[in-house]
């Protein structure tokens, strides 16, 4: 973002409950808004009264920050400065504590204070070496009595590359609010080679007036920003600010609004505006971010529509262009946007970037390769330039009080320096194997001040000192900087993520991470991949941890390493780059503790005669793996056995094991809990374990009324999910299918206290129906001609995406609101055809078209839909048929003959908006752990990361 009164926008992706899009998209959790992180962190406080004295703690250097020198360690000092009314001697005792919990150095120290008099006490910590310290000081006087007791963070850092570096990926949001000297070094120590925006080129200070533009003393006061900045190694992006105060668009009823939250007024005045701010600077700064987060009808675009935004960069491209071809022009703000907006198929004026803008908050799931991947192939693909200025994640992240919520302050810190370099990673890795420079900023950094968006600072502002994410980019940046990424190692191994590099003289480097499992949230370490990394042959390959501890220093031949969730390993050594891959490759062996996905299946026939339980294994490590499945039957149930030998599985190999079903007990909620565990040879410290429910799946053949009541489908057997909210309230979803010649039949009775909808698709057709309460009926039938990464080598490891996706939902006929006047609609999302765009009224028709479908309760040529709503039972009932012409591959494997069955992938979801909604809850989730997948349009399946409910592959039978 830039430097405006908020943090965030509410984006096309915001769910009704009123989620930002970054909580939807991103956090994964139920996170409340939180306090900010400053003070959090900090103890104890001074004495209140007046005359109390006036305690300070500082390091020897302000940034808190120290490169090690020759020795490989450091010597920080702590500087405790006491000033009291009455002369005052007393005690400072430290502890110095390597992350938090291990205690490498304890001591006391005396001083005496003369009356008004600041007197400072110099205290050595002792040589320390590169990690990330907590320093717990307390000072009491020389009754006992205790004055201060605060804890300061402190890194000690590995030296990072010096200079401008124009290729770095290495970027990071710099707050302009804070002390600018010290910020700035606090960057340089970092190895940051990137910052966002200049300070001094506003809207208002380029054009304060209609055409009248800023003068040469604001000019060089810009120019010596920009020189200032490349004197500490780092390159401006340049970035327009939003408007100039007299080029604000009015909202919709005529109210005046702030440079922030509208498009401009006038667009040509406003690429003049741009121009007047690029020419100046264009010998210095290369590339210029348009505008911040341009959602329509978003925060910072509150009117108007797409097509204004393609007018706008398409002014300011023939307006700067011509004069400065080599200048980047960088637009869009989300790489759904950019899709739906920006490169809107067959739409006028399209593409007049260079290159694209990303907004990437939230854990470093796979899914961020993909989207960066998808952002890469449009660019290349689709702007005027082909692309040539790159992609730029402006913004990324997580925060403490938002990303771990349920996790100790002092354990969060950690979770987001782990998410750190990953996140940087996977979208280095898009950006590499598509041959585009890409830019990730990390966000934020501000050294003392409060600031909008604070809660993700990576320094506390309240000490002024860093948090461990600062002693994570450091270590992150000192081993692969000037080192050019090559590939990845291990394509096929969903539990881990390899990234070789290779310096100018051919020297390797390389980072590794052993990924996290969605267990209901991403916030816990321990419901990751775990083990052990046993390397041959590694003399000459030092190793490091992602805070920078080293763990091998080079002269061994046979080293262990820990491998655990998002911790990332660095490897760094002078023998070449394919010796090192062949070290972490044929030279290396994983020993997870979870080799394996186990995953039982749904029964996609009911139970009988010939029913047997699958279970699914993937082997998920980079090694082949050998081990014995055994499975407990479900309550009432007899298998006609329980143990499989699995004979070696190659990394990615997936084997379904069928257990014939000998004798069973029918459910009346169609749940079955099956119990697993995994035998490994050799291995008997563990044996993993764990549970699925499992249920039958089941469409049988058969024509539905649509509203001919709940009887005819009294014996189609109901398929539940559970929903929890964060207050512990219960609801339970059920949903039924059926089909025929004509169409696939779902019948869904939701409980839900409050019902939420939308006006009506013709009154307001920017309210996305998936922001109201609805239902998502998902398909992935296999035809995918927009699919932009199809081919890939990680495409089954993370990249699959899905075919159809429809919505249900109630809208109303009048701008009140009213649920008398309420109806339903069914909604087209996504089909082969749709360029997996949203709707937006200005945009060109699709082949297929997007929107409301022809569907009605009696008659319709693509569906049929009823929505019925009891609010005295607090229940509504969605009953829709949709019609095989709009699923032609699926219908196309459909039974003939009486007895025949087929399968599909499908998945449903369900959207609980409104005062106390549940938020989404998805079948895939409850079904079986969650896939990562390829879902970057708008949010309203999600972006297909775990936590937004994975892929759609659960199996689902249809019999005639």
């Amino acid at each position: 973002m830039f430097d405006t009164p908020a943090p965030s926008t509410t984006s096309p992706g915001t769910e009704a409950r009123g989620i930002t899009r970054r909580r939807a998209l991103a956090y994964g959790a139920a996170g409340t808004a939180g306090a900010a992180l400053a003070g959090v962190l900090s103890t104890g406080q001074s004495a209140q009264a007046a005359t109390a004295p006036s305690i300070d703690l500082r390091f020897d250097d302000p940034t808190a920050l120290f490169p090690i020198g020759g020795s490989g360690r450091a010597t920080p000092g702590l500087l405790v400065t006491v000033t009291a009314p009455d002369a005052l001697s007393g005690t400072v005792a430290w502890t110095v504590n390597a992350r938090s919990t291990q205690t490498v150095r304890t001591a006391s120290a005396s001083f005496t204070a003369a009356a008004g008099t600041p007197q400072t006490t110099t205290i050595a910590l002792g040589a320390l070496d590169p990690d990330y310290y907590r320093v717990s000081v307390t000072v009491t006087d020389a009754t006992g009595a205790q004055l201060l007791a605060r804890t300061l963070g402190l890194g000690v850092l590995r030296p990072t590359v010096s200079g401008v570096r124009p290729g770095s990926a290495f970027g990071l949001g710099i707050r302009s609010e804070g002390d600018p000297a010290v910020t700035k070094r606090i960057a340089q120590l970092m190895g940051v080679k990137w910052t966002r925006g200049l300070a001094s080129v506003q809207p208002d200070t380029v054009s304060p007036a209609p055409n009248t533009f800023w003068g040469q003393a604001d000019i060089d006061k810009a120019r010596a920003e920009v020189a200032e900045w490349l004197n500490y190694g780092i390159s401006p992006m340049g970035g327009i600010n939003y408007n100039m105060s007299w080029n604000v668009q009015p909202a919709a009823n005529g109210q005046p609004l702030p440079t922030y939250r509208n498009r401009p007024k006038d667009m040509v005045a406003h690429a003049d505006m741009v121009y007047h701010a690029i020419a100046p600077l264009q010998d210095l700064v290369k590339n210029w971010e348009l505008w911040n987060e341009p959602w329509v009808h978003g925060r910072y675009w509150s009117t108007g529509d797409s097509q204004d935004y393609r007018n706008m960069s398409k002014l300011i491209w023939n307006r700067v262009k011509p004069d400065f071809p080599d200048v980047n022009l960088i637009g869009g703000g989300s790489v759904s946007y950019n899709r739906d907006a920006v490169y809107a198929k067959g739409s006028t004026d399209t593409g007049y970037i260079d290159g694209s803008v990303n907004h990437a908050y939230g854990y470093p799931d796979a899914t961020q390769y993909a989207m960066a991947k998808t952002q890469v192939k449009m660019d290349t693909r689709w702007s005027r330039s082909g692309g040539r200025g790159g992609q730029w994640q402006t913004e990324c992240g997580t925060s403490v009080v938002n990303s771990f919520p349920s996790l100790p302050v002092e354990q969060a810190i950690y979770g987001v320096a782990r998410t750190l370099a990953p996140t940087y990673l996977l979208h280095m890795l898009a950006g590499a194997e598509e041959d585009s420079p890409i830019r990730i900023f990390w966000f934020s950094l501000c050294y003392d001040k409060p600031y909008s968006g604070q809660e993700f600072n990576i320094y506390d502002s309240s000490t002024k000192t860093p948090l461990p994410a600062v002693v994570a980019y450091t270590t992150m940046t000192s081993i692969l900087e000037d080192a050019t990424l090559q590939t990845e190692l291990y394509p096929d191994a969903k539990s881990t993520w390899g990234f070789l590099f290779r310096t100018e003289d051919g020297k390797g480097r390389a980072a590794i991470y052993a990924d996290q499992i969605y267990k209901g949230s991403d916030e816990s370490p321990a419901a990751g991949y775990h083990g052990t990394l046993h390397l041959r042959d590694a003399h000459g390959v030092r190793v490091y941890d992602y805070l920078g501890r080293q763990l091998a220093d080079g002269s061994a031949n046979l080293v262990e390493l820990p491998l655990n969730p998002w911790e990332v390993l660095y490897f760094d050594t002078d023998r070449s780059a394919e010796e090192l891959r062949d070290v972490l490759t044929s030279g290396a062996s994983f020993e997870y503790d979870t080799p394996l996905l186990v995953t039982p299946l749904a029964l996609v026939k009911p139970l009988g005669a010939g029913s047997e339980l699958q279970v699914r294994v993937e082997n998920v490590s980079p090694g082949v793996v050998k081990a014995i499945l055994r499975v407990a039957a479900p309550p009432g149930w007899t298998l006609e056995r329980t143990n499989v030998p699995l004979h070696e599985l190659a990394p990615g190999e997936q084997r379904v094991v069928s257990f014939p079903i000998t004798g069973y007990q029918v459910s009346p909620d169609n749940e079955y809990r099956v119990d697993w565990t995994i035998k490994l040879p050799g291995r008997d410290d563990v044996t993993p374990s764990g549970s699925q429910t499992v249920r039958v799946t089941y469409l049988p053949f058969r024509s539905m009324t649509v509203g001919g009541g709940a009887q005819q489908w009294s014996d189609v057997i109901p398929v539940t999910l559970t929903s929890v909210s964060a207050t512990g309230d219960t609801r339970k979803y059920a949903m039924r299918g059926a089909w025929d010649d004509d169409f696939v039949y779902f019948r869904a009775e939701i409980q839900d206290t409050i019902a939420s909808f939308n006006v009506a698709f013709a009154a307001n057709p920017y309210l996305f129906p998936f922001q109201a309460d609805s239902i998502q009926l998902g398909f992935d039938t296999g035809n995918k001609p927009d699919d932009l990464l199809a081919g890939d080598r990680h495409y089954e490891k993370c990249l699959v995406s899905l075919s159809h996706l429809y919505v249900a939902t109630l809208a109303s006929a009048t701008p009140d609101h009213a649920s008398a006047n309420a109806f339903a609609q069914l909604h087209r999302q996504c089909a082969p055809g749709t360029n997996y765009q949203t709707y937006y009224p200005t945009n060109a028709a699709l082949p297929t078209p997007l929107g409301p479908m022809d569907a009605a309760a009696t008659g319709g040529r693509e569906g049929r839909i009823l929505i019925t709503r009891d609010a005295v039972a607090k229940i509504t009932v969605y009953e829709v048929a949709i019609a095989w012409n709009q699923l032609p591959e699926l219908k196309a494997t459909l039974p003939g003959a009486a007895g025949g069955h087929a399968t599909m992938a499908f998945a449903f979801a369900v959207a609980d908006a409104g005062t106390g909604g549940h938020g989404m809850t998805y079948s895939t989730a409850q079904f079986e752990a969650p896939q990562s997948s390829c879902y970057n349009f708008a949010a309203f399946w999600g972006t297909g990361a775990q936590f937004s409910g994975g892929r759609v592959d659960t199996r689902w039978g249809l019999g005639r």
